[in-house]
C-alpha cells in the first residue's frame, strides 16, 4: 500500500512522507508536521490503530486530519475503534475520513481534497 499511496500522492501534486511502521510514522509526524496523514490499519510494529491513538492524544499533532485505510468497512472499523477506546478509558474521535481496501485512485484523491477542504473551512 505504501508504494501505491506514494505514487498516487506524487501524481496528485503532494510530497508524500512514507513510514514503514506506526513508530516511524509518529517520529516523522513530530518532525515533519504533515498536512494530512494516511494510516493503514495493519501497519507493522506499532500498528495503525496505535499510531492513530498516539496522534489524537498528542496536543501538537491531534489537529492533523487522518484518513484510515482498512480491509473492513467503516461501520465495523468505527465500532472496533470505539470499543477499544472505551475499554482502555480513552475517548478518541473517529478518523476524519475512511477508505476501504482496495481503494480506487480517483476515490483517494477526491477524499484527500474533501478532507483538506473541510479542514480549511473549519479553521476559518
Amino acid at each position: 500500500m505504501r508504494i501505491f499511496f506514494s505514487a498516487l500522492l506524487k501524481t496528485g501534486g503532494f510530497k508524500p512522507i512514507v513510514a514503514r511502521s506506526g513508530t516511524e510514522g509518529m517520529e516523522k509526524a513530530r518532525t515533519q508536521k504533515p498536512v494530512f496523514i494516511i494510516i493503514d490499519v495493519p501497519m507493522p510494529g506499532n500498528g495503525g490503530m496505535q499510531m492513530y491513538r498516539c496522534l489524537k492524544q498528542d496536543k501538537n499533532l491531534s489537529h492533523i486530519p487522518v484518513i484510515m485505510v482498512s480491509t473492513i468497512d467503516k461501520q465495523t472499523f468505527t465500532h472496533y475503534q470505539k470499543t477499544k477506546g472505551i475499554r482502555i478509558g480513552q475517548d478518541i474521535n473517529s478518523p476524519e475520513a475512511f477508505l476501504q481496501k482496495p481503494p480506487e485512485a480517483a476515490e483517494v484523491l477526491d477524499l484527500i481534497q474533501a478532507t483538506l477542504s473541510r479542514r480549511i473551512r473549519h479553521n476559518e
